[in-house]
Parts: C-alpha cells; structure tokens; sequence
C-alpha cells in the first residue's frame, strides 16, 4: 500500500493549504511540551477542543522525516442520541480505518464531534477545530498537504465543511453520504416509517410495540429499540410474515423505493431493520434540532407498488404538521451546492438503502450546473448495502484524490 501511494504522490506540489493560528485558548507551553502534553502513547495524541468535542491525532511511524506529510482528517458518521460523543472506532473488512490510513504512511486525525445525534451542521465547526488543533499540536512537524473524508453523515460533514471553508483543506472524499438532496432524503426516510405502519403496525401492536411515525418517536421506544427488545419484535413480525410468502415486506420495499436484492430474504429483511433503525433513533433527535418543525410532509405523496395502491393511499397516515416549504426551508442548511474549489471524490455503493445511490447522481448535477466538472470524480461501487465498501475502493479514492492535488495550478 505505502509503495503504490509514494508512486502516486512522490512529485505533489506543496504549495498547499497551510495551518492558521489556532485561537483556542491553551496554557502556553513551547512546541515540544505543547505536543508531550496530549501524548498519550508514541505517535498518538488526544485532547479536547471547544464545545468539549474530543479529539485525536495519529501518526505514523517516521513522520517526522516525510517530505511531504498527508494529513487525512475522518470525519465519523451517525451516533445514536443519547450515545454520548465518541471518538469513532470505524472499520472496513475488519480493520480499523486508522490502521489502513496510517498503514499507507499517512496521518490520521477525528473528532467526537461536540455531540451525537444528527450533529452534521454543527460538526463542521468541529472538523475546522479540528484542523487548528493539528496545526498547533503538530507545530514543528505540520501536514503539507490536509484531506478530508467520511462515510454516511461524516460524507455530509465532508461536503459541507469543503464548500463553507474552501480554503482549509486541499482534497475531500464523501462516502455514502446524503450528500445530493438531505430535504429527499427525509421524506425517503418517513415515507418507509409510515409504510411500515401501515403493513405491519397492527401486527407490531398485537405484541404490544410501536415504532413511533414521522411525527414523534419516544424515549420509550427508542431504549426498546437500544436494549433490542423492539428489533425482535420487529423481526418477529417480519418471520411470519415470510411464513406467508413475504408478501407484506416485498410491498413494504417496492412502494419505498429501497434498494436491496430481493431474491434474498434475508438481504431484505436486513434492509428493513437498518431502514427503521434511522427513524426510530433520529425522528426526535431531527425535529428537536430543527425548532420543532417536523420535516416531512407526506399530504400529496402517491403511493404505488402495492396489491392495492387505492386502499394504500386512502389509508396510510397523512401528516401535515407544516407546510412543505416549511418542511423544506427547515433542512436548508443541511443542503449542498455543489460549488467546490478542491479535489472532491464521491464513493457511493449503488445498492445503498440507507443512503440511496441517487444522491450521488444528483450531487454530480450540481456540480456540472456550478461548471466544477473538472473537480469532481464518482466512484460507483456495484454493491448492495449501506458503505459496504472494501479497503480497496478507499485507496483508489485517495489515489485518484491526491493526483488531482498535484494537478492544481
């Protein structure tokens, strides 16, 4: 891995993104002592940050003698409320994504973010704290070059972060993240709650669960959720329903528009379990972030797929509470723009059913509209799944990422 990325980056240019002064107040210490003090192991460093966000930096092993040095700065995805911050811990295939990073010989930098939930709009702060504290920490021995990335709602921070603050970072790579259309992505996401209501709502009551609607979930349910009292019951119902035939859940998946292989029970009974994980953990969390506005709006949506689309629409929950522009204009500033100014590669699994593939489509339309074509690189990645993606995709992104850096002018 270290020999093909020093092929690929060995005549950069590194006249790049450079470290500001970092304002965070700090005992004042020399360099040396300043980077002893969060040492908490050889080449690894931790400390906190504003707002109480964790971070962590970590090197690898001869960073000190690289000309130049990456930086790549992870940026995790969702937490579940009431989960407490945490500095993530993500693997692929097995491996801790610090260990491939810094296997390739480059650095590897998080944050907890200042809280869970869905956190994305305030993590940008957080990733640009984040990136002073490396500055600062790493005074006598900085980054040259600073790559930002993340998977899922980290691929949402990635985007968000590389279009307020073009400036702090030199490359970015977005993975499954809601990237294209967020306002979509919740009525994706209520348009599946109020589906699976209204095929399995009576028989998840007859066992004496709920799962909340778009309107309100509960702590109630959502620590059924934690404890898994509420997933078995859920799968529950989705085993007799196979018992059937499985009639219900191909309903269920065709009128939702979910990806998944529907030749395999199980792929599609996993799908629905992680699709209702995000509302049951996330409704509440949402809406209290956006002022109480609860974001979608189902009053003209027309279902179909179903064996009966009439007795379908003239049954399923309706919800109303604001007006769609209100729902709209509610999740604005989760949208994207698609106006870049650094290397931006996108790595989306085609089958996602979390995230669908579609954002990553949409996204590559605002790119071409902002005229960044040149910018941008979409990685498809034939899979079903949400970030089933191998540790060979992430080395292709950053290969094709860092080539674009030394392409700048």
């Amino acid at each position: 891995m270290k020999t093909y990325l020093s092929i690929l980056i060995s005549f950069l240019l590194f006249a790049m993104a450079s470290c500001v002064q970092d304002e965070v107040a700090e005992e004042v210490l020399d360099d040396d002592d300043l980077l002893k003090s969060h040492q908490i192991e050889e080449g690894k460093y931790k400390g906190i940050l504003p707002r109480a966000a964790e971070w962590y930096i970590s090197l690898p092993e001869g960073w000190e003698d690289m000309y130049p040095r990456y930086m790549i700065f992870y940026a995790h995805g969702l937490q579940d409320p009431e989960e407490g911050p945490n500095l993530p811990n993500d693997t692929i295939s097995n491996r801790s994504v610090e260990d491939i990073i810094t296997g390739m010989g480059l650095g590897y930098a998080t944050t907890s973010y200042r809280d869970d939930g869905f956190i994305a709009y305030e993590a940008v702060e957080d990733i640009q704290a984040l990136h002073k504290k490396v500055c600062k920490v790493l005074k006598k021995m900085p980054p040259d070059v600073f790559i930002l990335g993340g998977p899922s709602e980290g691929g949402l921070v990635t985007a968000l972060t590389l279009e307020r603050y073009p400036k702090s970072f030199d490359g970015a790579l977005s993975i499954c993240g809601p990237i294209g259309n967020f306002f979509e992505q919740v009525q994706y996401n209520g348009n599946f709650h109020v589906l699976f209501n209204y095929f399995f709502g009576e028989d998840l009551a007859a066992l004496g669960y709920s799962i909340g609607s778009p309107l309100g979930v509960g702590e109630d349910i959502m620590d059924q959720w934690r404890s898994g009292e509420l997933s078995a019951a859920v799968q529950q119902v989705l085993y007799a329903d196979a018992l059937q035939g499985g009639l219900k859940l191909l309903q269920l998946l065709t009128c939702a528009h979910v990806t998944t292989d529907m030749k395999d029970p199980v792929a599609m009974g996993t799908a629905a379990l992680q699709c209702l994980r995000y509302n049951i953990m996330i409704t509440d969390d949402l809406i209290d972030r956006l002022d109480g506005i609860v974001p979608f709006n189902n009053l003209e949506t027309v279902y179909s797929g179903s064996m009966n689309d009439d007795a379908l629409n003239n049954n399923i929950l309706r919800i109303n509470a604001n007006s769609y522009l209100a729902a709209t204009m509610s999740v604005k500033k989760y949208e994207t723009t698609g106006n870049i100014q650094i290397p931006f590669v996108t790595i989306h699994t085609t089958g996602d059913h979390v995230t669908p593939f579609w954002h990553d489509e949409i996204y590559q339309g605002k790119i071409v509209s902002n005229g960044n074509e040149m910018l941008h690189t979409s990685l498809p990645v034939s899979n079903f799944g949400h970030c089933t993606i191998e540790e060979s995709d992430i080395i292709t992104g950053l290969g094709i990422v860092i080539n674009q850096i030394e392409m700048m002018p």
